[in-house]
C-alpha cells in the first residue's frame, strides 16, 4: 500500500468531491491536508505556508510518506521548499483541475496565477491532468505568455508533455435504488446542469430555447448552483419559459439530484469553459443523450459522431450506446484504478 501526504488548499466544489470520490475508491493510504474553498487568488500565494502549518499541528510529517500529491490551486514549488527536508525529494504528484492560462476573465490578464501554475508544473515529478483540453490549452497560453517576456527557457512543451498523464476526474454511478423510468409524455425533457455564471453560456441556452421549445415540445431542468448575481440572459430565460421550466435551483440531496437526471432525455451544455465536465459526465452516467458543442473537454467525453446529436435531428440508439462504451472510464472504479497506477508509477 502506497503512503501519500496529500494537500487540498481549495477544498470545496469539484475539488472536494474528487478528493472523496478518490478516497472512497483508492487502494492506498490517504492522509489529506485541507483548507476551506476561501480566496482562491490567497490559496495560490501563501496557501502553501498555511497548509505546512496545518499538516505539522496534524502530526502528518510524522507517519509514513511514500508520495505527496496536490492540486492546481496551490503553488506546489513553494509547498515543496517549505516541506521538512526528508520530504523535500519525495515523489510528488500534482493534479490539474484547472489552468489560469485558460480561465476566463473580465479583466486585463494577470500573468502571475499562470506562471505559478507553470513553476507548480515544472517542480512536479508527475502531472495529472483532468482532459486533454486543460493540457493543451495551458500548453498554448503559456507559450502565448512566454513569447511576450524576455526569457532564455528551452523545450518548456516537450519538458511538461514528459511528464504529463491525461486522468479522468472519477465520478460516481447513480445509486441503484433510482432508476430511469420511461415516461409517456409527448414532450421532450432537457436538463441544463451547470452553475449560474457567464462562462456556461446562458445566452446560448436563450437562443437555444427560443428556437427550439415549442416546436419540439420541450420541458427544462435546471440544476446548477446559483449566486447572488445571475446573468441576465439566464434571468430572461427563467422569465420567458417558466411555464415549460419542470425545475430551476440547486438540489442539496444527491439522491434528488440523480432522479432529475433520470428524468431528463438530453443534457444540454452550453459551457464556453470546462476543463472537464463533472455535472455532464453524471447526465450521461444516468442515460441523457448528449447535446454538447464541438469544444473544449466535449470532443473527449464522448464520440466524434455524437457531438453532432440534438434533439432537432434523427440519431440512432447505436450512437447512443456508443456514448456509454466512451464514458465508461469515467466511473469512479475504473478512473481511480487509473490514477493509483499513475501514482504507483511515480514512487522510486
Amino acid at each position: 500500500m502506497t503512503h501519500i501526504l496529500a494537500f487540498e488548499s481549495f477544498d470545496g466544489g469539484s475539488h472536494k468531491q474528487f478528493r472523496e470520490t478518490l478516497m472512497n475508491h483508492s487502494e492506498h493510504d490517504w492522509n489529506w491536508v485541507t483548507l476551506p474553498p476561501n480566496d482562491w487568488k490567497w490559496r495560490m500565494t501563501i496557501g502553501a505556508k498555511e497548509l505546512v502549518q496545518k499538516a505539522e499541528g496534524e502530526g502528518a510529517f510524522d507517519k509514513d510518506v511514500d508520495v505527496i500529491f496536490a492540486t492546481s490551486l496551490l503553488d506546489v514549488a513553494a509547498l515543496r521548499a517549505l516541506l521538512p527536508k526528508p520530504l523535500r525529494t519525495t515523489p510528488l504528484v500534482l493534479y490539474m483541475h484547472e489552468n489560469q492560462v485558460a480561465y476566463p476573465t473580465h479583466d486585463k490578464r494577470d500573468a502571475t496565477f499562470a506562471f505559478i501554475n507553470l513553476n507548480s508544473v515544472l517542480c512536479a515529478d508527475k502531472v495529472l491532468w483532468n482532459s486533454k483540453w486543460n493540457l493543451d490549452s495551458f500548453l498554448g497560453g503559456i507559450d502565448s505568455l512566454l513569447a511576450h517576456t524576455k526569457h532564455s527557457l528551452k523545450d518548456i512543451e516537450q519538458e511538461v508533455r514528459a511528464k504529463s498523464e491525461i486522468a479522468w476526474v472519477p465520478v460516481e454511478e447513480p445509486p441503484p435504488s433510482i432508476m430511469r423510468v420511461k415516461h409517456d409524455d409527448d414532450f421532450i425533457r432537457v436538463v441544463w446542469p451547470h452553475r449560474w455564471e457567464h462562462d456556461k453560456g446562458p445566452e446560448e441556452l436563450l437562443e437555444l430555447a427560443r428556437q427550439w421549445t415549442e416546436p419540439l415540445n420541450l420541458k427544462w431542468i435546471l440544476l446548477g448552483e446559483q449566486f447572488r448575481e445571475i446573468p441576465s440572459a439566464l434571468q430572461t430565460f427563467l422569465d420567458e419559459f417558466k411555464d415549460d421550466i419542470e425545475h430551476a435551483g440547486f438540489v442539496q440531496s444527491k439522491e434528488a439530484y440523480w432522479d432529475w437526471l433520470y428524468k431528463a432525455d438530453w443534457v444540454l451544455s452550453t459551457a464556453t469553459h470546462e476543463f472537464f465536465g463533472i455535472a455532464v459526465v453524471e447526465s450521461l452516467l444516468a442515460g441523457c443523450k448528449p447535446w454538447l458543442p464541438n469544444r473544449l473537454s466535449y470532443p473527449e467525453l464522448v464520440p466524434h459522431e455524437s457531438l453532432s446529436a440534438s434533439p432537432y435531428k434523427d440519431v440512432s440508439n447505436t450512437q447512443f450506446e456508443a456514448v456509454n462504451a466512451h464514458i465508461n472510464p469515467a466511473k469512479a472504479s475504473i478512473a481511480t484504478k487509473h490514477i493509483d497506477s499513475l501514482i504507483n508509477m511515480t514512487k522510486w
